[in-house]
């Protein structure tokens, strides 16, 4: 009887030993991804240097947006601001990241001018950047002002009853291809979700083709029964580069899922149907689609969303929500 026990016990250890194992690879093969694309140890890359420009430029914009700015606030942030773009515009060229830059020194110029601070220095480093550059005035950047009024008029929906009808559809029409205009209308509207200091890192692969879309599902196992119905299929990606501290180490699938999470409800307000496919992968397969797709050690893969027309009567899972009492945890003590 000892015998015959000690078998099973054994083959737990083991089996136990062997997935702590994977896990570790795993877990290495996503901090390999992250040290080697990060600038944790500094700018490595146009495409970290875009992003420090990014993050210092809205650190400038947030100043610009409280109550009650400081007069001649983050000037040491302008500084280094000045000579990333300087950087960036001779490396490379002008585009909408260096015009959001020097908008928002233009922007942080006028105001600081306006509260009687010294603004020189700014307003030198700001002619320096046009004199390499001089391809028309700053953009508008810095802040904006709103009135409530209207953030509430533009947001007066039955919020509770969008999402009330919002599904995780299965069945689809088939041969109804899904519109161009409504797959843009809907992105466009998943780029207003917040990002970690605006650096705005999530990417869409859009594939409305049906052979297309059958190679990237055959990597994927969720979509039994009804992913060859889909008229289309997005790969949502973040681009690791954009991140500069160990802390951030997981912010991409922060920001990623919140991207994620508006385009499906952009999809939802164009009428389609959509259901999330979520990227529960190991390193193996995660390999295979990142090689399918052309992606590099930059990118992280966060979800697949499939979508499409749905058919006019058609059944979902209840899939009933937890008591509100479970979910929310009003004013818990804090040690």
């Amino acid at each position: 009887m000892p015998v015959a026990k000690a078998a099973p016990a054994a083959a737990g250890t083991f089996a136990r030993l062997k997935s702590f194992l994977w896990l570790a690879r795993n877990s290495l093969y996503d901090f390999h991804r992250y040290r080697k694309s990060s600038f944790i140890d500094g700018v490595r890359s146009r495409e970290n240097l875009e992003a420090h420009i990014r993050l210092l430029s809205h650190m400038l914009e947030y100043g610009l947006a409280l109550s009650d700015p400081r007069a001649g606030f983050g000037m040491d942030k302008v500084r280094v601001l000045a000579g990333e773009l300087s950087h960036y515009l001779t490396a490379y060229r002008r585009d909408a990241t260096t015009d959001n830059g020097i908008g928002v020194l233009s922007a942080y110029i006028d105001y600081n001018a306006g509260q009687g601070a010294d603004v020189s220095e700014a307003r030198s480093l700001l002619d320096g950047l046009l004199r390499i550059d001089a391809a028309g005035a700053p953009c508008t950047a810095g802040s904006e002002e709103v009135s409530a009024e209207a953030i509430r008029a533009a947001a007066s929906i039955d919020f509770a009853r969008f999402m009330g009808a919002r599904h995780s559809v299965r069945q689809y029409h088939r041969a109804r291809p899904v519109e161009r205009e409504k797959i843009e209308r809907a992105v466009a509207a998943a780029q207003q979700s917040p990002s970690s200091c605006n650096r705005q890192t999530a990417k869409v692969l859009a594939f409305t083709h049906k052979a297309s879309i059958a190679r990237v599902l055959s990597h994927h196992n969720g979509n039994r029964g009804f992913g060859d119905q889909l008229g289309g299929v997005f790969v949502v990606v973040v681009d690791l580069r954009n991140w500069n501290t160990i802390g951030e180490r997981n912010q991409g699938w922060v920001d990623g899922g919140m991207f994620a999470m508006t385009l499906a409800l952009g999809l939802h307000a164009e009428g389609l149907g959509a259901c999330m496919l979520n990227w529960s992968a190991d390193m193996n397969e995660d390999r295979r689609l990142r090689k399918l797709l052309g992606l590099d050690d930059t990118q992280i893969i966060i979800t697949l969303i499939g979508f499409g027309h749905m058919v006019e009567r058609f059944r979902v899972p209840v899939s009933r929500r937890r008591p509100i009492s479970q979910i929310l945890i009003h004013e818990p003590p804090l040690s």
